[in-house]
């Protein structure tokens, strides 16, 4: 009895200096050594995602040249309308009002009398 049961045992059991394949990072599935994603979860097993590019330097830049842009629309804005000479030109004028003379009157006989006989 001692040989041929002990042989199928032995033979099941994977060599100790056999390679064990690496379990994915998030699944834990069984992943071959040229295996760069898992195809359980779809996870990274050993392909590093480059990080995003830095966002911050193009956000500041964009917001000052916004910021300029605002501020030469106002300036524009200030110098197109920009009346205040003509305002104190027409203030500081002396106002002179002519009056008209009041319409002559002049008298009118009254209107006939249509009933009474001219005459």
């Amino acid at each position: 009895m001692t040989g041929p049961e002990t042989q199928p045992a032995a033979a099941e059991a994977p060599p100790e200096d056999a390679p064990r394949p690496d379990p994915c990072p998030r699944c834990g599935a069984p992943l071959e050594r040229d295996q760069e994603w898992c195809l359980s979860c779809g996870t990274a097993a050993r392909t590093t995602i480059a990080a995003p590019p830095a966002w911050r330097v193009p956000l500041a830049v964009l917001a000052v040249v916004a910021l300029l842009c605002g501020a030469a629309l106002a300036w524009a804005f200030v110098e197109l309308t920009n009346n205040d000479d003509d305002v104190r030109a027409a203030t500081s004028a002396p106002v002179t009002t002519t009056t008209a003379p009041p319409p002559a009157t002049t008298a009118t006989p009254p209107p006939a009398d249509p009933a009474q006989p001219a005459g």
